[in-house]
């Protein structure tokens, strides 16, 4: 029985660190954490870490590709 809570605290404990590590103190868990950093809570987004810079990434090529058809028509 303690292996068992112990995995499961082990487990728990991961992620809550993931969370941190992904939203910052101010974004994980609503911003809970974010009073013990002496930060204010962040607004909620709707998107992940990850989702966010492949939005970037498309905007940058995007641009790139712009860029580039307004060089080959002049």
């Amino acid at each position: 029985m303690g292996r068992i809570f112990g995995l499961l605290l082990g487990v728990a404990g991961i992620w809550a660190a993931s969370e941190v590590y992904l939203h910052g103190t101010s974004g994980a868990f609503g911003g809970v954490f974010a009073r013990f950093a002496g930060e204010e809570a962040a607004p909620h987004e709707d998107r992940s870490l990850g989702l966010r810079a492949g939005d970037q990434v498309e905007r940058a090529q995007a641009e790139a590709e712009a860029r580039r058809e307004r060089m080959l028509t002049e």
